[in-house]
């Protein structure tokens, strides 16, 4: 089973940076355990967003063959609870990248109230191929970024799923 974190990319721009929203609602299955009572985002989960957002970005940056992994963060600050029925704006910039690694900061907003705040992020590269499809990652790109018809989600082996 996979966690896609990023329900919709609403810009970007190669090799700069990218925005994409994601919908924290009550199914959730994270939500039943953290906390049961008072349910939040937990902060790994509002990371790995982010993580999921820089590898969106570096994807089409590099013409869909370069997806990212993490190497380490400077700093992070969780300053307020994201909780069901918010709508995170994840905001990410690339500082910098090369052939071996890739730099950005980023945030998360809610209702424009800065909730999350990363600095520093240092990604290393992942040839697309080695941990997935090509071709099913470019056409789930194209639907997040509402680039593809709706009811064409992604391809198989066989085509156009």
């Amino acid at each position: 089973m996979r966690c896609l974190l990023v329900d919709k990319i609403i810009s970007y721009e190669k090799g700069k940076r990218i925005t994409g929203i994601k919908n924290v609602t009550m199914s959730e299955n994270f939500l039943q355990d953290h906390f049961p009572g008072f349910p939040v985002m937990p902060g790994m989960l509002q990371l790995e967003a982010i993580l999921q957002l820089a590898s969106w970005l570096m994807f089409v940056t590099t013409d869909f063959t370069r997806k990212l992994n993490l190497v380490s963060i400077k700093s992070i600050k969780f300053k307020e609870f994201i909780v069901p029925g918010d709508q995170m704006c994840l905001d990410l910039d690339l500082a910098s990248y090369d052939d071996k690694q890739a730099v950005c900061n980023a945030s998360i907003s809610v209702k424009d109230k800065l909730k999350t705040e990363i600095r520093q992020i240092k990604l290393s590269y992942v040839n697309v191929e080695d941990i997935e499809d090509p071709l099913t990652a470019k056409a789930h790109f194209n639907f997040i970024t509402g680039n593809t018809p709706l009811g064409s989600y992604g391809y198989s082996k066989g085509g156009l799923l």
